[in-house]
């Protein structure tokens, strides 16, 4: 029987890459651009809603807060129901609350009602996403997972541009209603690509070969130990932890910098763009590297740190080097520690990236809650020395962590 299952999947023809990932990348942008463009339109929406940073930090933190409740739960959910049935729930629920989050919060406590829903969407369809390109039987596994990383800093580019684009313009709850219909195209792309009899097909071969050879419960518990992925999950808070303050103040800082508000979210989008570069450089070298994935990501978020260190330094100028770095270097170690993590758990990716992103959710849920408290009581410097200490912590738990993935 299991000579049966393999000759299928070395027969079978292969999951078309392209549509996969796009779908993939689609997908990921959104449902976390929620959460991202509250932290982009923070000037826009605190002043409509009349709270402080520190109160503001709250609405941040629910998006990621909600996510981190529920990683682990609807990682197991994803290996139980597939990929293609809980990524169609997730954006479902995505354009729903993010339509009437548009129309009717009224309130901040509305707003951050929406977001805890839209965080919880967001979680289901990152680890459903993540067993997906597991089970697509994609030739470059590093790459793809590279290209789908990309999607949490095309997401800030997206928040970014929509500063000067709607929020100055037509107000910030259009942002929302053009994110509802981003992620209903997204939802159309994936029921074609995930849904599609090639993907459908080499998810089950690959389930049917695992409990073929013996391993019959494979797809619901990974291979990595307990302690290894809770381990990657606190390297994932750290690290996380920087990227949420980027995402969350880098508009705040710029304007505090010396910044107009519409060059502060355009240079927040230019940011994202060099993460998103650097992250299909780094995925496009990640299948041939010697060198272990884990090790990568704590190199480059060390080299985040000092950008992240110089914009605690008030000037313009500065600002918009120093953010660059931030972003180039310290935005990139997501694309080795989920390569390291999915390549070690083939078969069991959404429950073992439903561990390990709870300690991600963990970073940017908890981030915005310090950083806007630091913010009011310390201002920006201190805040910005916090978030590289932080992150230099994450970068040597990394390289610690790096034999076990």
């Amino acid at each position: 029987m299991s000579l049966m299952f393999i000759g299928l999947s070395i027969v079978s023809e292969p999951a078309r890459p392209s549509l996969v990932i796009n779908a993939a990348v689609a997908s990921t942008v959104s449902t976390v651009l929620p959460g991202f463009l509250i932290g982009a339109m923070s000037v826009q929406v605190s002043a409509e809603m009349g709270v402080s940073e520190a109160v503001y930090g709250w609405g941040l933190g629910s998006f990621f807060g909600s996510a981190m409740l529920g990683s682990v739960l609807l990682g197991r959910l994803a290996q139980r129901i597939g990929p293609l049935n809980q990524m169609t729930l997730a954006l479902t629920v995505s354009v729903l609350v993010q339509l009437a989050l548009a129309a009717i919060a009224r309130s901040f406590v509305a707003v951050i009602s929406f977001l805890v829903v839209a965080g919880l969407a967001n979680a289901a369809n990152q680890t459903s996403v993540n067993l997906a390109l597991a089970q697509a039987q994609l030739p470059r596994l590093g790459l793809a997972v590279s290209i789908k990383q990309s999607g949490l800093p095309t997401a800030t580019l997206l928040a970014g541009f929509a500063v000067p684009g709607l929020a100055l313009t037509v107000g910030w709850r259009w942002a929302y209603v053009g994110a509802a219909l981003f992620a209903l195209a997204a939802l159309g792309l994936v029921r074609s690509a995930v849904g599609s009899p090639r993907v459908q097909d080499a998810g089950t071969t690959a389930a049917a070969t695992a409990a073929a050879t013996g391993a019959a419960t494979a797809a619901a518990a990974p291979e990595s130990s307990s302690q290894d992925l809770l381990a990657a999950a606190a390297v994932g808070a750290c690290l996380a932890f920087s990227a949420g303050s980027l995402n969350a103040w880098g508009v705040g800082s710029g304007v505090d910098a010396g910044l107009g508000q519409g060059t502060a979210g355009l240079l927040l989008s230019v940011g994202a763009a060099t993460g998103i570069t650097l992250r299909l450089v780094g995925g496009w070298l990640s299948d041939t590297m010697r060198i272990l994935p884990f090790k990568v990501a704590g190199f480059t978020a060390a080299v985040g740190s000092v950008g992240m260190a110089a914009l605690a330094v008030r000037s313009p100028g500065l600002h918009v080097a120093a953010l660059l770095v931030s972003f180039g270097a310290g935005w990139i170690w997501p694309v080795f520690t989920n390569y390291g993590v999915v390549r070690t758990n083939p078969l069991a990716a959404g429950a073992a990236t439903g561990v390990t992103q709870m300690g991600v959710y963990v970073g940017v849920f908890v981030s915005p809650l310090v950083t806007g408290w630091l913010i009011e009581h310390s201002g920006y410097p201190t805040m910005w020395l916090v978030v590289a200490g932080v992150t230099l912590t994450g970068a040597a738990l990394a390289i610690r962590t790096s034999n076990r993935f």
